[in-house]
């Protein structure tokens, strides 16, 4: 929930999107040091549902922030019921956008686990499992990738319309994703840099994953918010074209 000092203080309007700035707004927070740390608990928590629920929830209300440009984009840790809502539907537009690559991933292992078992025995697996495999592990990458430069639209559709359904409305999300092309390319880079990032700041730098993994999630909800600003001649946008 926003404090009186928060709601005083805004931005001017519309600045411009850049790649550095997804990076290094996190810091420009004079409380971002507490609210890293209460993040980066419930990152650690994220095996258990609340921990994900909190940390989503966290990064939407981030994304709504920047949307109105509410400085410091960081929320408060102070509305854990708004934070959990917030939460709860971030991860249903999440995981059902992924559900389909997570069942797909898992029968092309069981048909793995099954074709080495029968291998020892059929070598006709040599000739046609492997291939059949192969193939199945390309449609799992192509998904994912799809699914990777796909779901940063709907959650943008979330933020923009406020409802759920508007996550699922492919054609919208897909034209939302060609009338912005380069702008959406731009945030889909900064999103995944940030994964990058955090993964290079626990094997290299050993910073941690979990605080490495609330930072990127956050990194995502800033990207997300930038790109709802966009269509002013539709709900829930301010500035049309790219």
């Amino acid at each position: 929930m926003d404090t009186g000092a928060e709601q005083a203080e805004r931005l001017p309007a519309s600045l411009p999107f850049g790649v550095t700035r997804a990076f290094t707004f996190f810091f420009e927070d004079p409380e971002w040091i507490p609210k890293l740390a209460v993040g980066t608990l419930f990152a650690f928590l994220s095996p258990f549902l609340i921990g994900a629920v909190l940390v989503v929830g966290y990064a939407v209300s981030l994304a709504r922030r920047v949307r109105e440009d509410r400085f410091p984009f960081l929320p408060e840790w102070d509305d854990f019921q708004e934070i959990s809502l917030e939460g709860l539907r971030g991860m249903a537009v999440g995981l059902a956008h992924k559900l389909p690559l997570v069942l797909l991933g898992v029968l092309v292992l069981l048909a793995l686990a099954g074709g080495v078992y029968l291998g020892r025995e059929a070598e006709e697996f040599m000739f046609l499992g492997l291939p059949a495999l192969f193939g199945g592990f390309v449609v799992v990458f192509v998904l994912g990738l799809s699914v990777l430069v796909y779901l940063p639209a709907a959650m943008v559709r979330l933020i923009q319309t406020d409802r759920v359904v508007a996550a699922f409305d492919v054609l919208a999300n897909v034209d939302f994703i060609r009338a912005h092309l380069t702008r959406y390319a731009l945030g889909l880079l900064a999103i995944v840099l940030a994964g990058v990032v955090s993964l290079l700041g626990f094997f290299v730098f050993c910073i941690g994953i979990f605080p490495a993994s609330f930072w990127s999630v956050c990194v995502m909800g800033y990207v997300v918010g930038e790109l709802s600003k966009l269509d002013e001649g539709r709900p829930g946008g301010r500035e049309a074209g790219s």
